[in-house]
């Protein structure tokens, strides 16, 4: 069976996935995350007993052991470790991942992945736009709840890096495997949106980002799909074939291919 679920921030908002409430995860199942996995995150893992505890934790502990966990990439991910070296991109599904515990991966951007009879296009990334100091409001808060929050900003480096923009590498990636399969798949697994579908989902007007042009040009090109599947936006909306998630976990349904 496939699970599907929104943005876990390291843990910071993964109570649903516990043990506790999780519970009808069954040994093989397989959970997808639609970015802001946290599940790399501290550049100071490997020197910092606490960081190295707190990281181990949710990948070892808080996530169901029985399921295997794949993830997009979010905006909150360490790319420099993610990207650099430390974690093997080996062959999963069909596709390109990596590997970060037995049961963890990270679906490498512009991936398609045939999942228990039904096609994936993986495609992670999206901006940043707590980077800077000021005022913010659901859903660019931590946990997607309440009023008004001051956000200190980020530092490149040690909690954003640029990398969490796809580049055209990763683009032309999609293309290649998109043109294997005809163009068609039965699911697309993003953070963001396609630019077309922005202001159906965010609340708090956020600015549109490039990831969001890149996916909308996999659309105009003839991108067919059964629904489309994301995070990013901190709430549980649906519009037409289009998902937002976010605080529960949700049994990922067969779905049909419609044209665009």
């Amino acid at each position: 069976m496939i699970w599907i679920t929104g943005d876990l921030h390291g843990g910071m908002t993964a109570y649903h996935i516990s043990n506790a409430v999780f519970k009808p995860a069954k040994r093989g199942d397989i959970v997808i995350c639609t970015g802001g996995f946290g599940g790399v995150w501290w550049p100071d893992y490997h020197t910092n007993a606490k960081h190295k505890r707190d990281e181990d934790f949710f990948l070892g502990s808080k996530l169901r052991q029985r399921a295997l966990w794949l993830a997009v990439d979010g905006n909150h991910e360490n790319f420099a470790r993610l990207f650099g070296g430390e974690f093997p991109l080996v062959d999963l599904f069909g596709g390109k991942a990596y590997k970060i515990r037995e049961n963890v991966y990270y679906l490498k951007r512009g991936e398609v992945f045939t999942i228990e009879g039904q096609t994936f296009l993986a495609f992670g990334g999206a901006r940043s736009h707590d980077k800077d100091p000021g005022w913010i409001t659901p859903p660019l808060s931590s946990y997607g709840y309440g009023g008004r929050e001051w956000n200190k900003g980020r530092t490149e480096g040690k909690d954003w890096w640029p990398e969490e923009i796809p580049s055209e590498d990763d683009f032309a990636n999609a293309c290649r495997n998109l043109d294997r399969v005809g163009w068609s798949v039965d699911y697309v697994i993003s953070h963001t949106c396609p630019e077309s579908q922005h202001n159906a989902f965010d609340k708090a007007r956020l600015l549109k980002d490039p990831t969001e042009s890149m996916l909308q040009e996999l659309l105009n090109r003839g991108l067919s799909f059964g629904s489309w599947h994301f995070g990013h936006f901190h709430w549980e909306h649906r519009v037409d074939r289009f998902e937002c998630h976010y605080n529960s976990v949700k049994q990922l349904v067969p779905s049909e291919l419609g044209e665009n």
